[in-house]
């Protein structure tokens, strides 16, 4: 996978956040997409990126996750059932894509680790998982393309 540094921009997006155990990721992400589209639409927004997970810190036997979608917003502030549209903050970050069943994301993201370690860069403490596919619609889950964001400290 190539990694490549680039300055990410700050945006708006609306999501559902919670503390997740790591073995319940899968009911919380269907859980929190459907909740944000719903209350998205309710709120007269618009959806304008794939959708994605936000690991606020780094997984243990938990994590806290926010997971949705970008959002068409003006503002900041609570939608209704626990979502919000909240800002995602900017700046550089290590960005790779990687191609492959979700199942070997955790060798993915262990690139990332080599690649920081020989850049001597510094992590900001959180990532994201852009799910560029959506896996219903492929055929085969190798077919499936995650864009893997590290921010990074300037």
């Amino acid at each position: 996978m190539d990694i490549t540094l680039e300055e990410q921009p700050t945006v708006l997006v609306a999501v559902l956040r919670e503390r997740v155990a790591m073995d319940a990721l899968v009911a919380f992400y269907d859980r929190a997409y459907r909740a944000a589209l719903q209350e998205v639409a309710a709120a007269g927004l618009t959806i304008t990126g794939p959708a994605f997970g936000w690991y606020r810190d780094m997984p243990t036997d938990s994590v806290d996750l926010a997971a949705g979608f970008w959002v068409g917003a003006q503002a900041v502030g609570a939608l209704a059932g626990g979502v919000e549209v909240v800002e995602l903050p900017g700046g550089p970050a290590a960005v790779g894509v990687h191609r492959g069943g979700y199942d070997t994301l955790p060798a993915a993201w262990a690139e990332f680790r080599t690649w920081t370690m020989q850049q001597d860069a510094t992590m900001r403490g959180d990532f994201l998982e852009v799910y560029v596919t959506d896996p219903s619609a492929v055929a085969e889950a190798d077919q499936n393309e995650t864009r893997l964001v590290l921010p990074l400290v300037s």
